[in-house]
């Protein structure tokens, strides 16, 4: 398989595939494909490794991709702004991530989901009871948002992150969840109630821009119910001003 990455903002992800090779990916990721790639739509795993997978924030089926008669082009895109991030796994090796990190991977990478390990990281870690894990061997690629840094975590060494810029990270960190110590860090420091804890050892992915914070800052300039808001309300009081 190669591929390679286009843009830096809303980056392109092209992948060449030999005959009868195959690629998986999450259902509306495909942007375009060559005529003799195949595209199969199929629930993973079964039906209860699907089930996970819907309950996490992702899509129920996966879509195979195979290039049927010579070489082939498919090509796939983040659906918000930010990195797409390439990793080859080992046969040993196990990333968990967020809901909508996983973009695509060769067919040998398994895609599943799981429960976080303690009751109260998955109530108020910011990402649900049901996190994404991918494990190896193959090459797999996962869309963040935002910049992203990589922290090389070793034996017993911790960070705190907020919770909902915490990407993905090995299975080998462990994760658990703290309330933000102090009166006024929590009334007037503006990053929530909680903070993820992760040890080491392991990678910790980091992102800038979450998406729930994304999100929400976009709906200030959404239409209200009413067909109002603040650009349409500014519109409007520029037209009466020059009457």
């Amino acid at each position: 398989m190669k591929w390679n990455l286009e843009g830096n903002i809303m980056q392109i992800l092209n992948i060449e595939l030999s005959e009868k090779e195959r690629v998986i990916s999450e259902s509306g990721r495909l942007i375009f494909m060559s005529d003799n790639v195949m595209m199969e739509t199929k629930a993973k795993g079964g039906l209860w490794a699907s089930l996970k997978r819907k309950f996490a924030g992702e899509s129920f089926f996966l879509v195979n991709f195979s290039s049927v008669k010579g070489k082939g082009i498919v090509s796939f895109g983040s659906e918000f702004p930010g990195k797409i991030i390439p990793l080859k796994l080992g046969e040993k090796d196990t990333l968990i991530a967020q809901k909508d990190a996983f973009l695509c991977s060769e067919e040998s990478v398994t895609f599943d989901a799981t429960f976080t390990q303690k009751l109260g990281a998955g109530l108020l870690g910011g990402e649900g009871l049901i996190l994404i894990k991918i494990k190896g061997p193959g090459q797999a690629f996962f869309n963040v948002g935002g910049e992203v840094t990589q922290i090389d975590l070793k034996e017993g060494q911790k960070i705190r992150v907020d919770t909902g810029n915490l990407a993905m990270f090995d299975s080998s960190v462990s994760y658990s969840v703290e309330r933000v110590r102090g009166v006024k860090n929590i009334i007037w420091g503006g990053e929530g109630l909680f903070l993820a804890t992760c040890t080491g050892p392991g990678r910790v992915w980091v992102q800038s821009l979450p998406m729930n914070e994304f999100a929400a800052k976009l709906q200030e300039y959404l239409p209200n119910r009413g067909g109002g808001g603040a650009f349409a309300a500014g519109m409007v009081g520029g037209m009466m001003s020059r009457r």
